[in-house]
């Protein structure tokens, strides 16, 4: 527009309102300049946005309001929301599908979070101006970042590819949602049928006839390529998820349970039944890749169970590259240590091994007593940090 009008055209501007809904703002900021070019400069175009957003929302929500704005119309400039689609970004280079991906989720939070400070009498108008966008267009990432995973993992025969395949199909739902929403539940129905344009599926600029949810692939069970086996040690440290065992081996009488989401990450393996003590077979192995000799720390990270069994404690028994050692996680009592492992919600025991050489190692967990949830596994070669979560899981490479 400002070369436009430096250029002298002065007399006539047309601006195609085929979009008109939801564009109120960018329409509003065209006959803005259009009626006074020079008005605006570099330095203050979102002064104009957030003036825009006190008179729609208020003061106290204007500068939160123009931020969103301001974002979400910058992200579907990068591509318009019709034409993204699984190949738009990179799936390797730089994270970027899963940083753009993130980006709007960020902006989809922020925009919840202020929704909820908005008095009653404001919601329709944001919901309609600012929520409804953001919400529409970060769920179309997330589809397609869907929908980019599934392709990758399918291409492997990747079991995987299948849970990325069933989240493509939830976000087509959520995205009917979202319309059917601002159709029927925004100021009473009063803007019935403006987001009836399709948006999903397009080849060319030209709509298709109605949504179509992208191609996904399923994964046969007996195509699945076999799980990376080595956990490679990173940057001085594994870390390890303990229910992503290289081997399980249950007993006669006891088995191996993993219980989701127990716990401080992923989940929660233990014995069962809990009235019987786990058979002498029963453990977990994990295949790792050492590249660090010297002395290994292996920290063992359990919920914090109690002494139940007479106040004897409960056992496990850990190797790497030697005999076993067996590890008491509760067996003297102390009050102090109780408080911190119920306040951290974590009981971690430490145990000291050496390695000669670097090479392949298999690391063995056999519980002695029922009652112990294990929940992560740290090998610090020297260089684990500090953290209240533990370290980000390593990935696992052929």
């Amino acid at each position: 527009m400002n070369l436009t009008y430096r250029y002298g055209v002065k007399e006539l501007w047309i601006v195609n309102v085929g979009d008109l809904k939801p564009m109120e703002y960018p329409i509003q900021f065209f006959l803005d300049m259009a009626w006074n070019p020079d008005r605006f400069n570099e330095h203050n175009l979102l002064e104009h946005t957030v003036e825009f957003c006190a008179r729609q929302f208020g003061e106290p929500y204007a500068k939160e309001a123009a931020r969103l704005i301001n974002l979400y119309t910058k992200y579907n400039r990068r591509v318009t929301p019709e034409l993204l689609n699984q190949n738009t970004y990179s799936l390797h280079n730089y994270h970027e599908f899963e940083q753009v991906k993130n980006e709007y989720q960020q902006l989809l939070l922020d925009a919840y979070k202020l929704d909820y400070l908005m008095p009653d009498s404001l919601k329709d108008a944001y919901d309609q101006l600012v929520l409804s966008p953001i919400a529409a267009c970060a769920n179309l990432y997330e589809m397609y970042y869907a929908v980019a995973m599934n392709d990758d993992l399918a291409e492997k025969n990747d079991l995987r590819a299948n849970g990325w395949a069933d989240k493509v199909k939830e976000c087509f739902e959520r995205d009917s949602l979202i319309t059917l929403h601002y159709h029927t539940e925004i100021a009473g129905g009063k803007w019935e049928h403006m987001m009836d344009q399709t948006h999903i599926g397009y080849t060319y600029w030209q709509q298709p006839e109605s949504n179509i949810m992208p191609r996904v692939k399923y994964v046969p069970q007996n195509r699945m390529a076999p799980l990376p086996a080595l956990f490679k040690e990173k940057e001085g440290y594994i870390s390890i998820e303990a229910a992503h065992t290289s081997r399980r081996i249950d007993g006669i009488t006891t088995h191996w349970i993993v219980i989701p989401d127990l716990g401080k990450t992923l989940s929660g393996i233990t014995t069962s039944p809990v009235t019987r003590s786990p058979d002498r077979e029963m453990v977990l192995e994990y295949d790792l890749v050492i590249e660090t000799p010297g002395e290994v720390k292996i920290e063992v990270l359990v919920s914090p169970t109690l002494n139940f069994n007479a106040n004897k404690g409960l056992r496990y028994a850990v190797s790497l590259a030697g005999e076993e050692q067996v590890v008491n996680i509760n067996g003297e009592y102390d009050i102090r240590k109780m408080e911190e492992w119920q306040a951290n919600s974590i009981n971690r025991t430490i145990t000291l091994h050496q390695i000669d050489v670097p090479g392949n190692y298999t690391l063995r967990f056999r519980p002695l007593d029922p009652g112990i949830v294990l929940q992560k596994i740290q090998v610090d070669m020297g260089g684990l940090k500090p953290s209240y979560l533990g370290a980000p899981e390593t990935p696992r490479e052929r």
